[in-house]
């Protein structure tokens, strides 16, 4: 008798379709994965562009909509500067304004208290501090005036500064100097 043996030639020839099926399915796997790979690649590189796309137009757009803002960042700025401009002017005016009557006050209150026997040869007004220089027959004419002074409603702490004896003309006099302060808003 004669033995053939079919089973392992079967198996031989099993084993190299099944490879030869193992590497067509790997290759067609790896194509599929490769191809889906691919695809995904290029959804995403489209997504992607499409959205630079957009936030490049939106960019530009922020652009355009910030230098226009700071256009009118400074025309405010502008007019917030001329407003204070106009607003320091109308104070400075009110000031004025409230200011200009008190040289008129003080020279008629200084030609209304000023007693017989004493005239005066200047007067300087600076600020709130007036200074008055003059001249009198006697002492006690200043000491009248000064004391005049003290009683008038709008001028404060008449001082006197200087009370000299002087003759003029053979004629004896005394020069006198005295300052007071005015009270302003009255």
């Amino acid at each position: 008798m004669i033995k053939i043996n079919l089973l392992t030639e079967k198996k031989v020839k099993k084993k190299e379709p099944l490879l030869k099926s193992s590497a067509k399915r790997f290759l067609i796997n790896f194509i599929a994965f490769t191809a889906i790979t691919l695809v995904v690649m290029l959804a995403i590189t489209y997504y992607l562009s499409s959205s630079k796309d957009d936030l490049s137009a939106q960019y530009q757009h922020n652009q355009v909509f910030m230098t226009q803002l700071q256009k009118s960042i400074q025309d405010l700025k502008k007019y917030e500067s001329m407003n204070n401009a106009i607003q320091q002017k109308m104070t400075l005016i009110e000031t004025l304004r409230k200011n200009q009557a008190i040289p008129v006050r003080i020279l008629d209150e200084v030609s209304m208290l000023l007693p017989n026997g004493v005239w005066l040869s200047s007067l300087v007004y600076k600020g709130d501090i007036v200074t008055i220089e003059g001249y009198a027959f006697t002492n006690l004419d200043i000491v009248s005036y000064i004391d005049n002074f003290k009683r008038s409603t709008i001028t404060v702490e008449p001082t006197l500064e200087e009370s000299k004896y002087e003759e003029l003309d053979k004629v004896p006099l005394y020069k006198f100097k005295l300052s007071f302060k005015i009270k302003v808003g009255n």
